[in-house]
């Protein structure tokens, strides 16, 4: 008998996309304080990380650079 809860398709999304927000802000908050110090910009840092990313995406720097920045200020509005 088998009694471990099956894993749909759903949890597996949230979870790997909880892993990605994780790893989205720890890319920020690092790339903030290394470009600015412990108080560095964290638009900047978004920024920085989402054009770094457009490297290898399919999207322009500036795109990935918008999108990054972006990130960085809905994160910050949802604290």
């Amino acid at each position: 008998m088998d009694d471990k809860p099956k894993t749909t398709l759903e949890d597996t999304m949230r979870a790997v996309g909880d892993d990605v927000v994780e790893a989205l802000d720890t890319a920020v908050d690092q790339t903030s304080k290394f470009i600015g110090g412990e108080n560095g910009n964290k638009l900047i840092g978004g920024a920085a990380v989402g054009a770094l990313a457009a490297i290898v995406l399919p999207i322009s720097i500036v795109t990935g650079a918008l999108l990054g920045a972006g990130y960085a200020v809905l994160r910050k509005s949802n604290r």
